[in-house]
């Protein structure tokens, strides 16, 4: 049996495993591609520009990660990190500070190397607005509802599990970059599963975790638990494979809740193609602390050893 700590840090170093493990294969569209290149082990793959043009020439994906080795973080992962950033320096979630860290991370100069999504872009830009004008800079999210909008929730549910004001931290996180009321409700019910998972849930109970006041959530858990005979590359096709939360969601409800260990779970998620990274990060987080403790079905030691981890990462697990 493993603690609550135990499971906690599981929980960062399952989503930073997770999206690092499925870099090699962020954003390949094309499932059969993916399985004729890597077969049963599609994880920590290099990233390289000749596996997203098919036989015939044609682009099969977006490539985003030239120039990153194996065990860096995408986009998502480094999202993760600017919470972990913030929590490090101010011990408790901080709107703005959050916001700064953000700005650190992947503004001009930040510590971030490599893609910048749309929504991203978007929220920077106003942020540098809103400091022009001696605005806050923690009400900048863009008009946004993709998967970088949760992202950066796992260290932040780690460091205020237990907490009543957990999930009004959890909507103001998720509106510093994305800023809408669907993005938020998404971003509660991740939180919600991550919480449930830190404190001894099974993937299934994480699942039911996730239902609350708002429809369309509720509704996708259920049309995600209709299809829980269907493989994942099937679902992920059934409901596409882009970087909306809108069709990311029940996706990454399926992957948890037919889930038989960290491991398969990871590799059925990258197989599935498409915004995979984006979903590692939930995925990885809720399964991670789950299976916590369990030798047979645990984030695999051997994916450990191959990811760059933060001493702050390790310092807030």
């Amino acid at each position: 049996m493993t603690d609550q700590s135990g499971k906690a840090r599981a929980a960062i170093l399952g989503a930073l495993v997770g999206d690092a493990a499925t870099m090699g294969f962020h954003w390949l569209y094309d499932q059969s591609r993916i399985a004729d290149l890597a077969g049963a082990e599609p994880e920590f793959r290099a990233p390289n520009a000749r596996d997203y043009v098919g036989a015939d020439g044609k682009g099969l994906g977006y490539f985003a990660h030239g120039g990153k080795r194996v065990g860096q973080p995408s986009q998502y992962g480094a999202q993760m990190l600017s919470m972990c950033s913030s929590l490090a320096r101010t011990d408790a979630y901080d709107p703005e500070d959050y916001a700064l860290s953000f700005r650190e991370w992947f503004g001009y100069g930040g510590k971030w190397v490599g893609y910048i999504d749309r929504p991203t872009r978007a929220t920077l830009t106003a942020m540098a607005a809103a400091e022009a004008g001696e605005k806050p800079t923690s009400t900048c999210g863009a008009d946004d509802a993709q998967l970088p909008a949760i992202s950066k929730l796992p260290p932040l549910v780690v460091r205020h599990l237990g907490s009543s004001d957990l999930p009004g931290m959890v909507e103001s996180a998720v509106r510093v970059t994305n800023d809408r009321d669907d993005s938020a409700a998404w971003g509660r019910a991740t939180a919600a599963m991550i919480a449930a998972a830190i404190s001894g849930a099974t993937p299934e109970d994480a699942v039911a975790a996730a239902r609350g006041d708002n429809r369309q959530v509720n509704e996708q858990i259920e049309a995600a638990l209709a299809m829980r005979a269907e493989t994942p590359e099937a679902v992920a096709t059934a409901f596409a494979l882009h970087c909306q939360l809108e069709v990311a969601f029940p996706v990454i409800i399926h992957l948890i809740a037919t889930a038989t260990s960290y491991r398969d779970a990871i590799r059925a998620n990258i197989r599935a193609g498409g915004d995979n990274c984006g979903r590692s990060i939930p995925v990885g987080a809720v399964l991670g602390a789950c299976f916590a403790g369990d030798a047979e079905r645990c984030i695999p030691a051997e994916w450990l050893s191959k990811v760059d981890v933060p001493g702050e990462v390790l310092a807030l697990a």
